[in-house]
């Protein structure tokens, strides 16, 4: 009896996990908190299945896996040298707890249907977010009180999904045969590209959309063809500079305000970004091998209140390379370094989302520049998720 009705109770857990996957990955440019509970029922149904639960022990070999735990490990050792208190302590080791669910996602992909229903879902929500924002931006919704900028998230975050969104579409309009699809895929490249160089005011994400369409360029034809191709790219994203009012705002005031930080007065955003990477600089000094510990970077901003014009409050060093050298010293950064390359030396193993996983990469690696991508809810699923995606081939 008990076998009766355990297996449909199997069934319809495994069966559910593809669509939760699916609806995570179409809530997350929209929202935080649905995203969250997506993720938490797509979690449970994995594990609770015995079919998925059966093979997570195989991925414990794996080199990406190996460091996703040791990182976090250093991360949980770290509180016991952190001066800050327990409760913040737990808070950053439930943000950088993500990394353990890295081969629980991946393991959720073993079919490949799994994966076309999430990509889908994706770009479904993306074309919600671009054609909402376009629209509004045009002037065709008066009645709507939103930022076409930041239209469900802020305009970093949303400029990172627009420019991979942008890839992936005119990754699809080139691989997929038959002149319809081709079509469907070009506008959609067009909508996420206007979306990200018209409307859309991230700066990063300008950088970001240019190097990973040079990557395409470099996947998709021959190296003399490629050459052209880039330089047709350099001369229509000066075409596109002249033509955007918005981005040559945004990237002149980039300059006015790097020649204002150079001349003492950096009270800007382009400032305090050096500001703060000079202090978290300034903590990895003091203790260069093991750093502060968990949680310490807000801890110490808050007592040293290094950057008076910002204030006494910041979570994070707007890096995420400086994060864990101030706060877990060469240790972590290394760590944090090993983790990329293996995910970097797995994704050239893969076949037919090779291209996907290098530009999330490529992605990911520029944006923790100026931005703590894994320690965000936000951006740090969203990298895991793409990433795990794509390594469900490699099994």
């Amino acid at each position: 009896m008990e076998t009766l009705i355990s297996l449909p109770q199997r069934f319809s857990m495994q069966k559910s996990v593809p669509f939760f996957l699916a609806l995570s990955f179409f809530v997350l440019p929209l929202s935080s908190t649905a995203k969250s509970i997506c993720l938490g029922l797509t979690i449970v149904a994995i594990l609770l299945s015995p079919v998925y639960r059966s093979e997570l022990a195989s991925l414990l070999d794996r080199g990406w896996c190996k460091t996703s735990i040791i990182l976090f490990f250093i991360v949980l050792l770290a509180c016991l040298w952190s001066p800050t208190t327990y409760s913040q302590r737990l808070l950053a080791l439930e943000k950088y707890s993500k990394l353990l669910y890295l081969p629980i996602l991946v393991i959720g992909f073993h079919e490949a249907k799994a994966r076309k229903m999430a990509i889908y879902a994706f770009l479904a929500a993306m074309f919600l977010t671009s054609s909402l924002a376009v629209l509004k931006f045009l002037g065709f919704l008066p009645s709507i009180n939103i930022n076409p900028d930041r239209l469900f998230r802020n305009h970093i975050m949303t400029g990172y999904m627009l420019d991979f969104a942008a890839y992936m579409a005119a990754l699809y309009a080139f691989q997929h045969q038959g002149w319809l699809k081709r079509l469907g895929y070009s506008l959609l490249f067009l909508l996420f590209s206007y979306h990200a160089l018209f409307v859309n005011g991230g700066r990063m994400g300008y950088i970001v959309y240019l190097l990973s369409m040079c990557l395409l360029i470099f996947q998709i034809f021959s190296w003399r063809k490629a050459l052209v191709g880039i330089f047709m790219i350099c001369a229509a994203s000066l075409l596109i500079y002249s033509q955007s009012s918005f981005m040559k705002e945004r990237i002149v005031l980039l300059k006015t305000q790097y020649e204002a930080y150079q001349h003492n007065d950096g009270d800007n955003s382009v400032g305090f970004r050096f500001k703060f990477h000079n202090y978290a600089y300034a903590l990895f000094c003091q203790h260069p091998l093991i750093g502060h510990g968990t949680a310490s970077f807000p801890y110490n901003f808050t007592r040293d209140n290094p950057v008076p014009g910002w204030g006494h409050h910041l979570k994070e060093p707007h890096s995420q390379y400086w994060l864990m050298a101030s706060e877990f010293g060469l240790i972590g950064l290394i760590a944090f370094l090993a983790w990329l390359f293996t995910l970097f030396r797995a994704s050239m193993h893969l076949s037919s989302t090779r291209p996907l996983a290098l530009a999330m990469l490529l992605s990911f690696i520029v944006g923790s520049i100026t931005d703590s991508l894994l320690f965000y809810s936000g951006s740090g699923y969203f990298f895991l998720l793409f990433m795990a995606l794509c390594l469900s081939e490699e099994r």
